[in-house]
């Protein structure tokens, strides 16, 4: 048989298009399965917005996915198509909200996925949480997705969902970076009035005290933030020579421009949300070098897909001879969240059941591309932990940029590559 024809293809996904996705390419033959209807898998991501970066490589993990499953997975018994609908949240929480209702009510799907930090997960999960629909989410470290959302330690979510890095450990590996430095210890904080940035503005202070370090922070702001100025001068007057920052690209591209013309330039500079990809850095030429990132995935990591029986270096190269373009973390994470899908279909009883998809997918301690995910460990109820290096970005050869594993302690299995060096002058 073949798979009805839906909105979009990948082949259209790639070219702009919004709307639906199917399982696969239409007219294409798909075996021959018996008639039990397909499973509906909703996806919500932020194609487009401040926030895309996390959604560039879904074309070509879909590909992949294809590649290995024709995507067909067995049910209860029955082999079952699957059928992919996806909605573009414009990385905006708001619309990350509406679009997963739109899922539910109107789309009738079976489960839905979402990735692309808390402004995309959190609003997401809620609704699935409001009206009993399984949810699958990653690309948000676990505290400012589960604190973020309220949650209860001692009761959890009932049908959410949730793998990547933990917060305090990515948090942990970036100031063992900032120790490999010889600073004066001054922080300077760019944390935003969202998600993220309170949850970082809660849990760091104490901890930067702990370790003797001093903090310089100009308090939360609403983004866009026309000019940084301000923070630039406080850092400068308050002798900063770290900073940590939680900001898209956009938004740090208007920082760090306004703090290079303001002659600011700190020994450690490290931005979440933006330095963990090369494309938003290359703008900078020579002055993205020595940026440091957490690196929750990379093709250092010592992990095999069991979909593809790719490696994550041959993942990597893949993609960069399909796409032309340079990895970064996402990648890794993107083909994990259809691994956890697929392990999680598989064990599904009974599919007109959202209590048994729930079930199927909670009981995941599966191996995947980025580490295992067992959502029975937690740290929170049905959450996952994966391992998180920390990185430094440096003059490159196949591309401008090259990533270099330069801490892991939280991901003991990735091998050290070389020692943090701090920024070049001004």
């Amino acid at each position: 048989m073949t798979l009805r024809r839906l909105e979009t293809t990948r082949r259209s996904f790639l070219a702009g298009g919004a709307g639906l996705a199917a399982g696969a390419l239409a007219g294409f033959p798909m075996p021959a399965l018996a008639k039990n209807r397909p499973v509906r898998v909703g996806i919500a991501l932020p194609r487009t917005g401040p926030l895309a970066l996390f959604a560039e490589h879904l074309p070509f993990v879909m590909d992949q996915v294809e590649r290995a499953t024709k995507y067909t997975v067995n049910v209860g018994g029955s082999d079952r198509l699957v059928e992919l609908v996806i909605k573009d949240t414009q990385s905006s929480p708001n619309r990350a909200s509406q679009v997963a209702l739109e899922l539910i009510l109107d789309e009738g799907v079976d489960v839905i996925l979402a990735s692309g930090t808390p402004e995309t997960t959190n609003p997401v999960s809620d609704q699935c949480e409001l009206n009993g629909m399984p949810c699958l989410t990653t690309e948000a470290p676990l505290e400012p997705y589960f604190l973020g959302r309220k949650g209860d330690p001692a009761v959890g979510f009932e049908w959410t969902n949730h793998f990547y890095f933990s917060g305090t450990q990515a948090g942990g590996a970036i100031l063992e970076i900032f120790g490999q430095v010889e600073t004066n210890g001054v922080v300077g904080a760019l944390w935003p009035n969202d998600s993220d940035g309170n949850t970082f503005a809660q849990i760091y202070p104490p901890v930067l005290a702990e370790r003797g370090m001093t903090l310089s922070d100009p308090g939360r702001f609403d983004m866009p933030l026309a000019s940084y100025s301000a923070a630039v001068a406080k850092f400068k007057a308050d002798g900063v020579e770290i900073v940590h920052g939680i900001i898209p690209p956009p938004e740090f591209t208007t920082f760090y421009n306004e703090a290079i013309q303001q002659n600011f330039i700190p020994k450690v500079l490290y931005a979440g949300k933006t330095s963990a990809f090369p494309s938003a850095l290359e703008t900078f030429g020579s002055r993205a070098h020595r940026l440091v990132t957490e690196v929750p995935w990379g093709p250092q990591f010592p992990y095999t897909s069991p979909i593809t029986g790719q490696t994550a270096a041959e993942v990597v190269e893949e993609y960069h001879a399909a796409s032309g373009r340079q990895w970064n973390s996402q990648l890794g994470f993107k083909l994990a969240m259809f691994e956890v899908l697929f392990a999680g279909l598989a064990r599904i009883e009974d599919l007109d059941d959202p209590q048994s998809v729930q079930k199927a997918i909670s009981s995941i301690s599966d191996d995947t591309v980025v580490g295992r995910v067992d959502f029975s460990k937690g740290p929170f109820p049905n959450t996952a932990v994966t391992p998180i290096a920390g990185g430094q970005w440096l003059e490159g050869t196949d591309f401008p940029l090259r990533l270099a594993i330069t801490e892991n302690t939280f991901a003991p299995d990735v091998a050290i590559e070389a020692k943090t060096l701090p920024m070049l002058s001004a």
